[in-house]
């Protein structure tokens, strides 16, 4: 019988740069973060203190993964090309007034939304994360969310848990301007 050892097949971590948009008025993003992909712990950038680091242009990243987790440092020089827009206004609006989600605006931001409370280490109140689930596990199903969120009478409560998120995440993140 052949001896041969028996690889565990995990999959690498890689950097990748988030933008966020949260004025629906500006064009692009506001600030950004780095988040570390693909392996067994997905998590954005944060401090050793456990504050999620943000910072406002593309080329402060590298100053950012300095003062930020060594686990994360670790995993190389940061990005410089956007992998992903977060679009927490899009969202808003569309939660608030639209019905449908076909380019998985929401989707993407509850995604990313949820792994930055996490980071935040605060308990989500029940209500919001039950309606954010709700509407996670509908989305991955079919865009159209519009009829399921008047079903459930749950849109204003949606909302409100989006807005809970930003808030919770906002306090306690660090920024780097410069």
């Amino acid at each position: 019988m052949n001896d041969l050892p028996i690889l565990s097949h995990k999959t690498p971590e890689d950097l990748f740069l988030v933008g966020f948009r949260v004025d629906p008025a500006a064009d692009g993003p506001q600030f950004y973060t780095l988040f570390a992909l693909g392996g067994e712990n997905e998590r954005p950038i944060t401090t050793v203190g456990d504050r999620i680091v943000f910072f406002t242009k593309p080329g402060f990243a590298k100053k950012a993964l300095a003062i930020g987790d060594p686990t994360m440092q670790a995993l190389g020089d940061p990005p410089e090309e956007l992998e992903m827009l977060c679009d927490v206004a899009q969202a808003l609006y569309l939660v608030n007034s639209e019905g449908a989600d076909p380019d998985h605006i929401v989707r993407d931001c509850l995604e990313m939304l949820d792994d930055l409370v996490r980071a935040t280490r605060l308990s989500m109140p029940p209500p919001y994360q039950e309606a954010l689930s709700d509407l996670m596990e509908h989305l991955v199903k079919t865009p159209m969310f519009g009829e399921h969120l008047r079903d459930h009478n749950t849109r204003e409560r949606v909302e409100d848990a989006f807005l809970w998120c930003v808030g919770a995440v906002t306090m306690k993140s660090k920024m780097v301007t410069g």
